[in-house]
């Protein structure tokens, strides 16, 4: 059977993120449990779920805990399949807790992963950077990321800056040695003509 994977990325940082594989056969409710294991999420916090656009703009809200509903002789489950229209979908997932609230960005990175036998599914197959329950770990982790930013910020200035001069420096150059030259050739040219017709 096919495995979807999920990218799960704070939305004020997109280098913290959970990578999850799910089968399309599961709910929201199972890919909601496996989000809050791997971001170490409170008991107590609420959940909202949302169809998005490429621009993260909210659509259709989606109920994690929707119930299986029968239909004749059959039960059609709410399976996350039923909710895939894109190659790429996009959800919206809102998280709050009595101390914060913050949104999740859920990408679809795979439509094709392969079943591995012996896993058991959802599952976590990638983390990076801290939980942002963890408020601590997260100033410390977005303070360190403005200092890179600022360090690479000002070597592209520095380096324009030479790039700059050097253009600079070399046209003036180019202009002091060869510019005179030109100049006094192409006259020398029309005097020597010049002379041609006198005689």
């Amino acid at each position: 059977m096919a495995v979807y994977k999920f990218r799960v990325a704070y939305e004020d940082d997109d280098n913290i993120f959970r990578d999850i594989e799910i089968k399309p056969s599961h709910t929201f409710r199972d890919l909601d449990e496996c989000i809050a294991q791997s971001y170490n999420f409170p008991k107590d916090k609420k959940s909202r779920l949302y169809k998005s656009n490429d621009r993260w703009l909210k659509l259709d809200e989606i109920n994690i805990d929707e119930k299986p509903v029968k239909k004749k002789k059959e039960i059609h489950q709410p399976m996350i399949i039923h909710y895939i229209d894109d190659p790429h979908q996009h959800f919206l997932y809102e998280f709050e807790s009595k101390k914060q609230t913050f949104n999740l960005l859920i990408e679809l990175l795979s439509l094709n992963g392969n079943e591995k036998a012996g896993v058991d599914y959802p599952m976590m197959v990638r983390s990076s950077g801290p939980s942002p329950v963890k408020k601590d770990d997260l100033m410390a982790h977005l303070s360190k990321k403005e200092a890179v930013d600022d360090d690479e910020q000002y070597a592209v200035d520095e380096e324009d800056d030479d790039v700059e001069g050097m253009g600079k420096e070399g046209d003036e150059e180019g202009e002091e040695e060869g510019g005179d030259d030109a100049d006094t050739s192409e006259f020398d040219e029309f005097n020597i003509e010049g002379e041609e017709f006198d005689r």
